[in-house]
C-alpha cells in the first residue's frame, strides 16, 4: 500500500544511532529522499555510506540554533523541498538529583528543549513555502512519569516537547503541516545499554505488561505512521509507544 512517502524529502535528526538510525533507514526504505543529521559525524558517515543513494549528511549540533537552521537549508539547497522533520536527537545525563549543576540543565534543555523549537520552526518555514509538512518531535514516557533512574532534569525537558508539539501545531495548522510527537517507553539503544544495569533493565521490564522493551525499529514505524497519508488529520498529538507501561 502507498502511504505517501515515496519521494519525499526527510531530514532525520539523531540518525547516527539508536532511534534516530532506525527512523532514517525506515523512511529509506519507503523511497524517501534523506537527510541525515547528528553530531557524531562518523556514525553518520557509516550510515549514510550504507544508505547510499542520495543520502545528504548533515553536521548538527541541536544546542546551536544557528545550526539546527542550517541544517534545513542544507536539506532545501540539495533537494529543492522539505516534506518531513523527525528530530530525534537528544541528549540525556544521568545523575542522582542533588548531583545536577546548572550547567547540567543548561546543556539538557538548550539540547532537548530549545533544539526542537529552533529546528522545527526552521522546518516549519521552509515547509509552508511548498504547502505542505510533517514535523515530528521525541518525547518520553518520563515526560508522564517524572522519569526513572537519574533522569529528572531529561523528563524535565521531554514534558516540554509535548507542550511545543501542542504550540507548534497551533502555529502550522493553516499551512497544512501537522506537528505529533512520539513519546517511547524503554527502548533498547546504546544509550540505554550503556546507562542502565541489567539489574535495573530486568525491574523495567517487570513494570512493562508487555514483558519486554521497544526495538528502535517500532518506534520509527510510529514515525512512519505521522508521516504519511494514513495520519493526515492528526496534529498536535502524542503518541505513546510503551507495551502498555502507562497502564500500570
Amino acid at each position: 500500500m502507498d502511504i505517501g512517502l515515496s519521494s519525499k524529502v526527510v531530514l532525520v535528526t539523531g540518525a547516527a544511532s539508536g532511534i534516530g538510525r532506525a527512523v532514517a533507514e525506515r523512511f529509506a526504505a519507503a523511497g524517501s529522499r534523506l537527510a541525515i543529521a547528528d553530531i557524531n559525524e562518523d556514525g553518520l558517515a557509516e550510515l549514510g555510506t550504507r544508505l547510499g543513494g542520495e543520502t545528504l549528511q548533515v553536521g548538527l549540533d541541536l544546542g546551536d540554533a544557528g545550526s539546527c537552521a542550517a541544517a534545513v537549508t542544507r536539506t532545501v539547497e540539495r533537494f529543492g523541498r522539505l516534506d518531513v522533520l523527525v528530530n530525534a536527537g537528544a541528549v540525556i545525563i544521568r545523575q542522582p538529583l542533588a548531583a545536577v549543576t546548572p550547567e547540567d540543565v543548561e546543556r539538557i534543555m538548550r539540547v532537548n528543549m530549545a533544539g526542537p523549537l529552533f529546528i522545527a520552526r526552521a522546518a516549519g518555514e521552509a515547509m509552508r513555502r511548498s504547502g505542505f509538512g510533517r514535523i515530528i518531535l521525541f518525547s518520553s514516557q518520563g515526560a508522564h512519569t517524572g522519569g526513572y533512574v537519574g533522569s529528572t532534569v531529561y523528563a524535565m525537558s521531554k514534558a516540554a516537547v509535548i507542550s511545543l508539539t501542542k504550540s507548534l501545531a497551533r502555529e502550522f495548522a493553516g499551512d497544512n503541516i501537522t506537528v505529533n510527537a512520539v513519546a517511547p517507553g524503554l527502548v533498547d539503544t546504546p544509550m540505554i545499554r550503556r546507562d542502565v544495569s541489567e539489574e535495573a533493565l530486568a525491574r523495567f521490564m517487570d513494570m512493562i505488561p508487555m514483558a519486554r522493551i521497544a526495538q528502535p525499529v517500532e518506534l520509527a514505524n510510529c514515525c512512519l505512521f505521522l508521516a504519511s497519508d494514513l495520519a493526515s488529520y492528526v496534529t498536535g498529538h502524542t503518541l505513546d509507544a510503551n507495551g502498555g507501561q502507562l497502564m500500570r
